[in-house]
Order: structure tokens, then sequence, then C-alpha cells
């Protein structure tokens, strides 16, 4: 697959604005706009701000990039900046302003992505891969502590927030509202149901962000002590692994079982291909031990009990339908928002980041959203080495999961990932993208 190198000029900033801004002399990038959104994210969380933290570190990571002498694009970022400009006239079908504010925020979130990706993959210099895998791995084992939290305090929720500061137009928005006082679980109590089935969501609105969220970062974590190649690194992964069954089994979710199985299914898969025979069985057998871990915790259990009061899979197929027939009647621009259903309490174009892009932004916006979630995983599929090999497999799980779930914040850990892996294919030479990497501990920055 060929690629290629697009350098944009722009004028030269003075040594003193380079100075003021933390522009290196040669142009490298800082790292702290990144690292404070990796690193941050707790506290954004506590402040209700997880729904504007990428937004926010977005407005200084577009100062420095303007700063800088030259911009590098590696192929497969430009598809997330070309659909997130498409979601723009797809706004003119907006029908209420709760509608119009709801996208408005889930345009400057994917606007903001698209700056990430860009400044990553132009600040090689100071954001080596160790540091975003790291930093994304925090999140991972911060995500599991946000299970238990919301395990032992299932009613409660956030409200000394940033939302009291938010005006009406927004606090009274309910989408805003979920995420700007945010709540640490869901507790359903389905008619029919003997007791409350109390699901941990934190640091997410929705149980099934909680879901989905472990099932992208699990691969990201392995890829990311694999890459450390020390005994410490692999000891603290099993610890966090271990610690994450309670509250994935108090989660009844059943993406999080498929996302996981799908990654190990398919690194198996890959290993095999590769002919790496003893990788494969280990994979094997520790994919095997986690599912008996699960079903004995009584995951499964928990899944079929849910069902039978209250059956999502019936409804979701029926959703499913009504979305694409209605897509049909607005095949280019879409609604721009989700709508009401003519039969559901939910609402069409809601269940599901594939069906959310159709019906909200037409068949383009699917096409280019399809287009940028593929080309992550093609342009990645040769990864040389078994860290990189589970960092790509975050992008399969998360195109599968892509069906299902509206991955609204984890498409964000997904797409620093596939930055970080186009940046270090495309843009050589490099000592992670290689059938023998070096430890991150000692990973040079390539020129």
């Amino acid at each position: 697959m060929t690629s290629t190198n697009t350098t944009r000029r722009r004028p030269a900033a003075s040594a003193r604005q380079r100075q003021r801004l933390g522009v290196g002399e040669d142009g490298a990038l800082p790292a702290w706009p990144v690292l404070v959104f990796l690193w941050g994210y707790p506290i954004f969380w506590m402040l209700g701000l997880l729904l504007f933290a990428l937004v926010i570190m977005a407005v200084p990571m577009l100062a420095f990039l303007i700063m800088r002498r030259r911009l590098f694009v590696a192929p497969g970022v430009l598809p997330w900046a070309g659909y997130a400009l498409w979601m723009i006239p797809c706004m003119l079908m907006i029908d209420t302003l709760g509608r119009f504010v709801s996208t408005g925020v889930q345009l400057s979130q994917f606007i903001a992505l698209a700056i990430a990706m860009v400044y990553i993959v132009n600040a090689r210099e100071s954001l080596t891969p160790a540091r975003i895998f790291n930093g994304l791995t925090y999140i991972w084992i911060f995500v599991i502590i946000g299970g238990y939290l919301g395990m032992l305090f299932p009613e409660v929720r956030l409200t000394m927030t940033i939302g009291q500061l938010l005006p009406s137009v927004l606090s009274d928005n309910d989408y805003v509202r979920e995420l700007v006082y945010p709540n640490l679980a869901e507790v359903q109590t389905p008619w029919g149901a003997e007791e409350p089935f109390v699901r941990p969501s934190a640091p997410f609105a929705y149980t099934n962000g909680w879901g989905s969220a472990i099932a992208v970062l699990t691969p990201i974590a392995i890829g990311t002590a694999i890459g450390h190649r020390t005994a410490r690194a692999i000891w603290l992964l099993v610890i966090a692994v271990i610690a994450a069954v309670p509250p994935a089994v108090a989660t009844t979710n059943r993406g999080l079982f498929l996302g996981l199985a799908v990654g190990v299914v398919y690194v198996v898969i890959r290993l095999a291909m590769l002919g790496k025979w003893l990788a494969t069985i280990w994979v094997t057998v520790l994919g095997l031990a986690v599912s008996a871990v699960l079903v004995m915790s009584g995951f499964l259990d928990g899944i079929i009990a849910r069902q039978e009061v209250s059956d999502t899979t019936e409804g979701r197929g029926n959703l499913y339908v009504e979305t694409f027939e209605r897509a049909l009647a607005s095949p280019i621009l879409g609604y721009g928002a989700p709508r009401p259903s003519f039969f559901s309490e939910i609402s069409v174009g809601t269940q599901g980041a594939i069906w959310n892009t159709m019906f909200s932004f037409g068949f383009v916006g699917l096409a280019l959203f399809a287009a940028a979630l593929l080309t992550g995983v093609l342009r990645t599929f040769n990864a040389p080495n078994l860290s990189t090999l589970w960092i790509h497999t975050s992008i399969v799980v998360a195109t599968v999961l892509s069906l299902f779930y509206g991955l609204d914040r984890q498409l964000v850990f997904v797409c620093l990932a596939v930055a970080v892996l186009l940046r270090e294919k495309y843009l050589g030479p490099s000592d992670y993208w290689s059938p023998e990497p070096l430890p991150f501990r000692m990973t040079k920055r390539a020129g």
C-alpha cells in the first residue's frame, strides 16, 4: 500500500512567540496539551467537563500547529477531518434548538479529534508511543476504578460541576445534562424484575459506555504492557484485568463480552497466520481462562436474567429497521440529529455509531465514517510486532462495536492510538513500527 506525506508551509513564527507558546526552535510541539487530556481525565470527569475535555485541549493544540513551520499529515488521518466537515451542512436539517445543541457538541468533538490526530502526527519528538499508550492505559485503569465506584455508590450523581455555570439552553438539554452531571451507575428496574439492576457506568453516563471503553482500551493496555517488556508491566496488567472482572460482571453488558471475544479471536487468528504458534497458544489459553472466569462469576447468567425482563435485542432490531427506512427519505444530509421513534421510547439514530451516522448525516456521512474506521484498520493491518498488533486490534474492536454502541468518547481513545500507529508507520524510520521494536523505555526519537 503506497502512501504520501503532505507538507504545508506556514509563515515562520518569531523566536519570542515560539518560546512563549512552548514551541521548540525546530518547531517541535510540546506534549502537555495531549498529556493533560490523558492524565487529567479523572479531573475533567469530576468537574463535569469530560464532554468538553478534548475540545478544550484542542485550542492550544491548534495554536501550536499554526505556529509550526510545516505540517505533516499521515495517510489515514484526513478521512476523520472530512467526516467532521460533512456534519456542518447536515445541521441545516435540524428542526429544534435542543437537537442543534446536541449535534453542535458532537461536531465540536469530532473537529477536536481531527486536530488532536494531526497534532500527534506532528509531535513525534515529544509524544512518543510510550507517552500516548501509557496515558491510555492509565485511563483504562481509571475506568475500572469507576466501575467500583458505581457498584459501591450507585445512587450518587456529581452535581458540583461545570453544569452549574452553563446557560439553560445547554444545561436543559437531556444529552448535555447527563454528561455535565455525571452519575456513577445506571439503576434499572424493568417491569417484572425482582430487584433493580445496578449497572456501573462511571466515568461515562451510560453502562454501555463503560463496557465499550473497557473493550477498546483492554487491547491497548495489553499492547502497552508488551511494549515495556518488563515483568512488572505484565504483572500490573494481570492484576488490573482480574480487578476488572467484578464491575464487568455487574454491568451485564453484552457488548463488553462481544468486544473482548472479537479482540482475542482476532489476535489468535493473526498470530496463527504469521506462524507464531507459541504466542497463539498463550493467547488462546489466556482467552479461555478469562472466559471461564466470566462464566463462573455469573456474567452470562446476569445477561440472561436481564434479557428475560427486558428484551433489548428485539427492540434494537425493530429500531434499526426504522432507522434505515427513515434514512432512505433523506439519504444525503440525513436529519442532522436523532429523532423520536414511531413505536419506541428510544430515539431513532441512537443505538450505534453506524446507525447514528446514517440517520443524522445521511449515507454520505456513513460512507465517510466507515471509510475513516476501515482506513485505520487496513492501514495498520500489517502490524509488525505483538505490541502493535494488540493496539491495532483496538481499532478492529471499535469497528465491530460501532454497529451497536455510540462510542461518543470511546472513539477518542482509538483515534489517538490510530494517529500514533500511522505516524510510526508512514513517517519513519521508527523503532516501534518494526519486527523487533526497542522496549518503550529505550525507544529513540526518530528525526
